[in-house]
């Protein structure tokens, strides 16, 4: 990792000598010196963290509201752009996608994100909304798979492909034979029932990919590991502790803390993703890996004793009871939770899923079964399998003190 400090001192000297946010760091000696930063510092400091060399040049202008819901905007230089473009060919190889093959990309297309036809041929992409996969559909796009034996990759949200898995369970189907090389999962937690599951249907191995849209590729999963190999190449990674900006020990838990090197155009330093994770040291990798991502903080759901628990966990129960059609757990309150559950018919295992999910959250806990006729999606489409509700209120609070 040596090999990135010019690039980080080019970056250090850039925001000190070119943002008005910065300009008083000028003494640092290291990357420690520089504050931690959000969305809503940047939201807020927005015109004081723009590189004045940047206001002379082309610079796209990245949009995102990620899984919270508020607009957010950064500017990245062209250089940046094109180092994500390398990103995402070298990470695509990783899992087995080259470029030029057909990429089957599930998400939710809006008008905003959806691509122009002619851009889409070339880059070969077959773009596909999460909001059509259903019965009749997938078994349309799953006929004209089968029938193009070109080599074709899968990236998209779990829970996209998880509908696909669903309907091929409910069909009693067969691994689906259509020349499927790669699949990349991004922007929600990957279950191992999620995974299996595709690998079964489509023959090859299934990782997660770790990224967001104001930086890039963060961190992607290897075929024969859970853990993250980090994008070294193109960001500093911090694991900071939740109540202060010190690091924690390798295998704790804590923020997600990047330094995006080459963004020239608005500095991103010390930048924290809420999200959550932990470092570790795999034998098999020169650099420290992450050794899980857990989604943001908002997902986490603590014990009655006030600790975290892991998504995965709930994320493991879901097998257990495939009578259920859709299943949240939410945090109420301290020792508080609810049960969120649709299914068809009555649920005969009630006691049994209060059971283990009291031993996750301590037998002390008050929880509420409620059943319900949908669990509501995200905006962005996306479903989050826990909710912790104390969370998101502090979240919206500081939101709403900082505008």
């Amino acid at each position: 990792m040596d090999k990135n400090n010019p690039a980080l001192k080019n970056l250090l000297d850039l925001a000190v000598n070119e943002t008005e946010f910065y300009k008083n760091r000028k003494t640092y000696t290291s990357l420690q010196d520089f504050p931690v930063v959000n969305k809503n510092v940047i939201k807020e400091h927005f015109g004081g963290l723009v590189t004045t060399s940047s206001k002379e040049k082309k610079v796209n202008k990245i949009f995102t509201s990620g899984s919270t819901g508020v607009p957010f905007m950064i500017y990245q230089n062209q250089e940046k752009k094109n180092r994500n473009t390398a990103d995402t060919i070298y990470f695509a190889k990783q899992a087995g996608f080259t470029i030029g093959d057909k990429l089957l990309y599930v998400r939710l297309w809006t008008k905003e994100l959806r691509k122009k036809r002619i851009p889409a041929l070339i880059q070969n992409i077959s773009p596909i909304n999460i909001e059509d996969l259903e019965g009749e559909k997938i078994q349309h796009l799953l006929t004209k798979l089968q029938k193009n034996k070109s080599p074709k990759g899968w990236l998209g949200y779990p829970s996209g492909l998880e509908k696909i898995c669903d309907y091929l369970d409910a069909i009693n189907s067969k691994p689906i034979h259509c020349n499927i090389k790669s699949i990349i999962g991004m922007s929600e937690n990957l279950s191992d029932d999620v995974r299996s599951r595709m690998w079964y249907y489509f023959d090859t191995p299934m990782v997660s990919r770790y990224s967001n849209f104001e930086n890039g590729i963060i961190a992607q999963q290897t075929a024969s590991s859970n853990y993250f190999v980090i994008n070294w190449a193109s960001y500093i990674l911090e694991i900071l502790d939740f109540n202060s900006d010190r690091p924690v020990k390798h295998g704790e838990l804590g923020r997600i803390v990047i330094t995006d090197l080459y963004n020239h155009a608005t500095p991103m330093i010390r930048y924290d993703t809420g999200d959550v994770g932990a470092i570790a040291i795999d034998p098999d990798q020169p650099f420290p890996v992450l050794k899980t991502v857990e989604g943001r903080k908002s997902d986490i759901l603590l014990d009655t004793m006030g600790s975290m628990i892991s998504p995965f966990k709930f994320m493991s129960i879901i097998p257990k009871y495939p009578e259920v059609k859709q299943i949240q757990f939410l945090q109420v309150d301290n020792a508080t939770y609810t049960i969120k559950i649709n299914m068809d018919d009555p649920f005969n295992r009630e006691e049994e899923l209060l059971s283990l999910f009291k031993s996750y959250v301590g037998q002390d806990a008050k929880v509420k079964m409620e059943y319900v006729n949908e669990i509501p999606l995200l905006n962005s489409k996306k479903r989050k399998i826990s909710r912790n509700l104390l969370t998101e209120k502090n979240i919206s609070r500081e939101k709403s003190l900082s505008v």
